[in-house]
């Protein structure tokens, strides 16, 4: 009888998912949205990749039920002062149609004019406004930096007859600081002989690898390729909830583009060089709940997966990340 009252229960549930209903549009009050990773990286970054993932962008809410495609906003005021109340920033619409210098130039796209550097440690306040709209406001205190003990990469086969992908094993060891409750990302990238960023090729998860079984709350590294846009699918945040203190090791089978695409004889990358980023707590929430945002999409029985937000009188992330790197030879 428990079998069938389920089935019967399943039944009508998927049969009730056929029936249009009309559902009363909740009440909107329409207010500024924005996403900004803030850094103490040199804004003339050669990490585009990452860089444009961390550009701040500015947008306003739509009403639940709305189809209209999200589109940026260029009319946007927005700046950043110091624990002092003192403006040390501000910052103005990316016009061009093309991007440069590692911005997106699609609309909702903003860079600093000041170049102002934010310090680990010091608190800062970034403060939106558009017409219209009540000020947006948020508060952080940007990381300390990682300590990245060592880094090394173990190759685990040359390219095969007609690819160019290499293989190897990527292992990170960072200390953690057992004074605080710390959160982090982890990038790679290839470098030429110059140490300039290698323009044929990036660095990858080996996903054919039976070694690489991820699993929840395991320090993964994450890709910064597939974050031009605002979304954040790819990135794989870390805390060290049970680890506080302990040595984190980061340890994945990776492939990279050895060579390039072009007739005769081509460059070869020379180094790997693997970014650790400290993130704000914020950060990493919000970062968390839009994993499960997508890992949730289309599902009718996933539980609600609400982004998480730290904007006042607004929606969206205003968060910290404080790098260091660690170059690693290739054989």
């Amino acid at each position: 009888m428990k079998s069938l009252s389920l089935f019967a229960l399943l039944l009508a549930v998927l049969t009730g998912c056929e029936t249009a209903a009309d559902l009363p549009e909740p009440p909107h009050t329409p207010r500024v949205s924005l996403l900004y990773l803030l850094n103490q990286t040199p804004q003339d970054s050669s990490f585009n990749e990452l860089f444009r993932q961390r550009q701040l962008y500015v947008s306003s809410s739509q009403h639940v039920f709305s189809t209209d495609r999200l589109n940026g906003r260029a009319d946007a005021a927005v700046e950043l002062r110091d624990a002092a109340g003192r403006v040390v920033e501000r910052y103005r619409p990316v016009t061009s149609n093309y991007p440069q210098g590692g911005y997106s130039a699609a609309p909702g796209y903003y860079r600093p004019v000041l170049g102002f550097r934010p310090q680990p440690g010091q608190t800062y306040l970034l403060r939106a406004t558009l017409p219209g709209l009540e000020t947006a406001e948020s508060t952080l205190t940007l990381p300390p930096l990682p300590t990245i003990e060592s880094a090394s990469y173990q190759p685990r086969g040359a390219p095969g007859p007609g690819t160019s992908y290499a293989t190897g094993r990527l292992t990170v060891a960072v200390a953690d600081d057992p004074s605080a409750a710390n959160y982090y990302l982890a990038y790679a990238r290839l470098l030429d002989a110059q140490g300039q960023p290698f323009e044929y090729g990036w660095v990858e998860v080996d996903n054919d690898s039976q070694a690489n079984s991820a699993s929840i709350g395991q320090f993964q590294l994450s890709s910064a390729r597939s974050q031009l846009s605002i979304g954040t699918f790819g990135i794989q945040p870390f805390a060290d909830t049970n680890l506080n203190g302990q040595r984190l090791t980061l340890a994945t089978d990776i492939r990279y583009i050895s060579g390039c695409y072009s007739q005769g004889p081509c460059p070869r990358p020379a180094f790997i060089e693997v970014t650790v980023s400290s993130i704000t707590a914020d950060a990493y929430n919000f970062y968390l709940s839009s994993r499960r945002y997508y890992d949730s999409d289309g599902n009718p029985f996933a539980e609600p997966a609400p982004l998480a937000s730290n904007v006042r009188a607004g929606y969206g992330l205003f968060g910290g990340a404080t790098d260091a790197t660690y170059r690693i030879q290739l054989p």
